[in-house]
């Protein structure tokens, strides 16, 4: 379990420090490049934007979505 993921059942997003960035942890590779492509988006770098501007900290940025009981490989 890293950062509090058990990145076998849980698909999410965090901000490391000593990489001074997000870091992706994923049970599917597949599920961890919408996550990427996401986070690459100009609506999410617009969201970092308004939310830093507004006095929120990003380095405390986290976000996680647990797979269903029994959820499957596709």
């Amino acid at each position: 379990m890293a950062r509090g993921f058990d990145y076998t059942t849980t698909l999410g997003t965090c901000w490391l420090k000593r990489e001074n960035g997000l870091n992706i942890y994923y049970p599917r590779k597949v599920d961890g490049w919408i996550v990427h492509d996401l986070l690459n988006s100009d609506a999410f770098k617009e969201f970092r934007k308004e939310i830093e501007g507004r006095g929120y900290d990003f380095q405390t940025f986290r976000m996680s979505v647990k797979l269903k009981d029994g959820a499957t490989d596709e």
